[in-house]
């Protein structure tokens, strides 16, 4: 219909042998939704160890009415190559508000914070820690082939209060990459494992998700 955008399910390839030599590959896989909605490749997905029910700690910081920061880094990966294909990071801040008494979520947007409010921790927390239909890369970036493939996944870093900036030099969009992305990525993949580079956060999730390919129109 005229001024409705149409949303396609994209098709899930989770039986799919990953193959070894990609470091993101070797990720513990989370099973995620991947839809076509417009020209936007959009996946959801849980994340309910970046903030525990039973970390006091960590609940008791948000209650205490100043900012718990989350930025996720997500990356989608063409399976079985070294190509990048986008990247994006997403960073947002949650905390009580101890006027209004509710708590409050913003998410980082290229025009500004987008603000959500929460009557309870537990929904605020579900909110914060949920990647519900984000925008992981572009449509015309993919190849369409079906269940022939080409397969692609994302990887997702998610951290809460880190100490370094994980997007640092990247902004809240998404950035593509194409032949000169492939190798360099790697390349500093490499050189970080090598050093023994690390995540540093309260918390870190680092996984990857199931494959998916695109329908033919």
């Amino acid at each position: 219909m005229t001024g409705m955008r149409r949303r396609v399910l994209l098709g899930a390839a989770l039986g799919l042998p990953l193959v070894a030599f990609a470091r993101p590959e070797t990720l513990v896989q989370r099973p995620a939704e991947f839809a076509e909605i417009g020209n936007s490749i959009q996946m959801t997905l849980a994340l309910p160890t970046l903030i525990r029910d039973n970390d006091l700690e960590a609940l008791a910081s948000i209650d205490s009415g100043f900012d718990t920061t989350i930025e996720t880094t997500l990356k989608v990966w063409e399976h079985g190559t070294r190509r990048l294909v986008a990247t994006r990071t997403i960073v947002l801040k949650l905390r009580r508000d101890p006027w209004k008494k509710n708590y409050l979520l913003r998410t980082k947007g290229s025009s500004g914070w987008i603000k959500r409010s929460f009557e309870t921790r537990d929904e605020a927390i579900a909110a914060a820690v949920t990647l519900d239909g984000v925008k992981v890369c572009s449509a015309a970036l993919l190849e369409r082939g079906g269940e022939a493939g080409p397969f692609y996944f994302v990887e997702i870093l998610a951290m809460r209060n880190p100490l370094r900036s994980a997007g640092e030099g990247a902004d809240e969009g998404t950035q593509t990459h194409r032949g000169q992305g492939r190798d360099a990525e790697w390349f500093r993949r490499l050189v970080e494992t090598l050093a023994g580079e690390r995540a540093r956060a309260e918390q870190v999730v680092h996984v990857r998700t199931n494959p998916f390919f695109l329908v033919p129109r």
